[in-house]
């Protein structure tokens, strides 16, 4: 069997700290809760994987992962009030206050996993700007339109 040398790896465990952080990427603006990509506005912070993963930082993967892990135990814990409907005995009296206690919990428990998710794209949202504004390098080649000469590119970004 033979393997290509030059294949990318999948996961941050080989992330080198120090590589060179992709030319292509645009910083993430946060704005009353919204998210924008190169000016535009995304659906959901799920839409942030792809910059992420292109990124590729183990802090930011970590950080966003876990966000998917809160969201994901919010939506399920939504679901137990129908989960007790469902599992009552036909015939039994259902007591009203049992009802409503397990109904306003999960809405208070889904909020609060759904606001510590939240925290967690936040961090990894500032640790990617962060990464993106230190020093790059970038060098570019394009075919011009109409031509076939093609145009080439050397750069430095740095915010200061």
């Amino acid at each position: 069997m033979v393997t290509s040398q030059a294949q990318r790896p999948a996961d941050s465990t080989f992330y080198r700290p120090g590589a060179a952080v992709p030319a292509y990427l645009k910083p993430i603006e946060r704005s009353f809760g919204s998210y924008y990509y190169g000016g535009k506005r995304l659906r959901s912070s799920n839409s942030l994987e792809i910059p992420f993963n292109e990124l590729n930082d183990p802090y930011v993967n970590r950080q966003f992962r876990t966000y998917r892990t809160f969201v994901l135990a919010g939506q399920v814990v939504a679901a137990v009030p129908l989960v007790y409907v469902l599992t009552r005995k036909r015939g039994t009296f259902t007591r009203s206050s049992e009802y409503w206690t397990v109904y306003f919990g999960s809405i208070g428990v889904t909020l609060g996993l759904t606001i510590i998710g939240n925290t967690h794209v936040r961090k990894a949202v500032t640790e990617y700007n962060r990464a993106l504004a230190n020093a790059r390098f970038g060098f570019s080649v394009q075919p011009m339109p109409g031509t076939t000469k093609t145009a080439f590119g050397v750069s430095l970004t740095q915010r200061l």
